[in-house]
């Protein structure tokens, strides 16, 4: 492993001027579950990690009338085991508990699982340089590709891993966010960017800005929620395809929805069309199909993976129906 230094800010505004003004120069750490794995595999040399451990209040979990603020250093088993959490944002409960291993859970934190990178076998191979690493080729558009994206992989096929930030997204969560400048705050939805925006990042921050806390507003809960994935194996995979679904309804009448897909393209996949079939239509079994054959309308399957297709509409018509059940 190469060597690097690390600095121990002791306030937001303090790692921000320890940042550097490269990605390749400075590093944000947090729980570390991915960055240091991808040092470790030679992905990333930075020379200075910016420990964000060392800043107080990032690890905080506020509740309000209005909402919940949740800290970008919680971590993913706090976050689920927040009695809070539980009761009112239910799905993403759910997606925590799908993430990785228990191990993990305990270390990885709810910022860091937001801004982690692919996990593309070719991009966290060393000897492939691939577009997302400054290289002239994407691998998977032509090699193994079963895992990849079907959706919007016309440049980069590697699927976005998070699996918090698509129901966050359903959840209407915003993002603040910290820079030289100072705080800013944004919906979550516009945080991440395509390939056509910039291929070798997933988001919107520049190399010294950092995510500091999370959002969640009540008006935005609802007992109707859902979020359902498939994968190979039921403990410490990452998601096939994934679907969450965000009800507000009055009787059997859908008043208002979201549905966001994951792991299917490279950023979460809001889908608009289909909340306008939802509350047009409601959620009887014909407009069931009608959204299932919308969902995959403008797919483009791989030569390995247009299996995710048939998961894409499996794992949207259990979330509808798991969401309407409540």
């Amino acid at each position: 492993m190469r060597r690097f230094q690390v600095a121990m800010p002791k306030s937001v505004p303090g790692a921000v001027a320890a940042s550097g003004d490269d990605f390749d120069e400075t590093k944000f750490l947090a729980g570390g579950t991915d960055l240091l794995a991808e040092i470790k595999d030679h992905t990333q040399f930075p020379d200075v990690l910016v420990n964000l451990k060392s800043i107080p209040g990032l690890k905080e979990i506020k509740v309000s009338d209005s909402g919940v603020e949740i800290g970008a250093l919680v971590t993913l088993s706090e976050l689920a085991s927040h009695k809070e959490i539980k009761r009112s944002w239910p799905a993403l409960v759910e997606a925590i508990g799908h993430a990785a291993s228990p191990q993990i859970r305990n270390v990885g934190t709810v910022g860091g699982n937001l801004c982690q990178r692919v996990r593309c076998w070719y991009y966290r191979h060393d000897e492939y340089p691939c577009l997302k690493k400054g290289g002239q080729i994407c691998y998977a558009q032509q090699g193994e590709n079963e895992y990849h994206s079907v959706f919007g992989n016309r440049i980069c096929a590697a699927p976005h891993p998070s699996s918090t930030a698509p129901v966050l997204i359903a959840y209407g969560a915003q993002v603040e966010i910290h820079g030289p400048e100072g705080a800013r705050t944004i919906d979550l939805e516009d945080f991440f960017h395509s390939p056509e925006d910039d291929v070798t990042q997933e988001n919107i921050l520049t190399s010294k800005e950092v995510v500091t806390k999370i959002t969640l507003d009540r008006a935005n809960t609802s007992k109707h929620s859902a979020y359902c994935e498939a994968r190979e194996r039921d403990a410490f995979d990452w998601s096939l395809c994934g679907a969450t679904v965000n009800l507000q309804m009055d009787g059997d009448s859908v008043k208002r929805a979201r549905v966001v897909l994951s792991a299917i393209a490279p950023t979460p996949v809001r889908r608009k069309d289909l909340e306008k079939v939802l509350v047009e239509s409601g959620v009887g079994s014909g407009a069931l199909e009608k959204i299932a054959k919308l969902s995959i309308r403008g797919a483009r399957p791989l030569e390995q993976n247009e299996y995710k297709l048939t998961l894409v509409k499996a794992m949207l018509k259990r979330a509808i129906l798991k969401a309407v059940k409540g």
